[in-house]
Parts: structure tokens; C-alpha cells; sequence
């Protein structure tokens, strides 16, 4: 990445490419001063509240647990197994 981030002072909007799921409506997603991700389907009111801080802690998580499962998925299936 090129160029100098800058720090979060106003909200900034953005919504997603494609459809969320069954729902046929994009995701919205903000991010807002105070380090808060706030998320909710296009054109309803329900919004989804979390610090950046809790999300960045639970995608390390389940990238852990991911390695975890796939890592014991392989000795499951190694044939040197004892």
C-alpha cells in the first residue's frame, strides 16, 4: 500500500458487490469514530455494533481454530498414523 492512511475522524459508508445470501440485499458497512464497525443489510434500520478491537480478535481466532481443524484433519488422514 502507497500513500499515508489517515485517522478516523468521520464516518465512512460503503456497501458490498453482491447480494448477502438468501436475503437479496448487500451488506452496508461503516466504520465510525471510536474504532466501531457497524453493519447492517441494505435498506433496513437493524444496525450490528462491535469495536474493531473484539472483530480483529475474533477473525484471529478463527483463522487459529481453521489451522487447528486443518492441521488435525491431516494427521487424522496420514497413513504413517500409529
Amino acid at each position: 500500500m502507497t500513500g499515508e492512511l489517515t485517522d478516523l475522524e468521520k464516518v465512512v459508508r460503503r456497501r458490498g458487490l453482491v447480494p448477502f445470501q438468501h436475503y437479496k440485499r448487500r451488506i452496508v458497512v461503516s466504520l465510525e469514530p471510536g474504532n466501531i464497525l457497524v453493519m447492517r443489510l441494505e435498506g433496513t434500520r437493524k444496525t450490528y455494533r462491535a469495536p474493531l478491537s473484539a472483530v480483529f480478535i475474533s477473525l484471529c481466532q478463527w483463522e487459529s481454530y481453521a489451522k487447528r481443524r486443518e492441521k488435525g484433519q491431516k494427521e487424522k488422514s496420514s497413513p504413517l498414523r500409529r
